[in-house]
């Protein structure tokens, strides 16, 4: 893994976060055309149009278009972005706001690259799920007393 890919990654998320979530061409620059998008979803909401898995660079962006139509970022700050040979690992927090409940969503999000000859090979996003799914309708928020 060179600094190359994570500067390269660092700055996608950079851009992707100053638009508001509307950018992630600098994403798709760094995948492999054969790259695997995966989610924390995948197990507990197979039928969520985001849960994946997503297989191949057209198939990715076609995820985030499925964002893009669902959700608003409110907000993304990067905490951490760390390498070590074939991985990358992003630590930040993301607000969200759905937009048919108008819920938000905040939540500690991490993110996995695999890498291999400076190309996204493989991707694993986690992210607090039962938020989401309040957020998106799946789940009612829990009665406070």
């Amino acid at each position: 893994m060179t600094d190359n890919f994570r500067q390269r990654l660092a700055a996608a998320y950079e851009v992707w976060g100053a638009s508001a979530g509307t950018t992630p061409a600098r994403f798709f620059e760094l995948m492999d055309e054969a790259i695997e998008f995966h989610s924390v979803l995948e197990r507990e909401f197979p039928r969520d149009p985001l849960s994946g898995p997503f297989n191949g660079r057209t198939a990715v962006i076609g995820y985030w278009s499925a964002i893009a139509e669902s959700w608003e970022l409110l907000s993304s700050k990067t905490d951490a972005l760390v390498g070590d040979e074939d991985r990358v690992v992003w630590v930040g927090r993301v607000r969200w706001r759905h937009r048919r409940t108008l819920r938000e969503f905040q939540s500690t999000k991490v993110d996995v690259w695999s890498v291999w000859q400076d190309r996204a090979i493989r991707y694993f996003e986690m992210f607090d799920s039962a938020g989401y799914a309040r957020a998106t309708g799946q789940l009612e928020p829990a009665i406070s007393q």
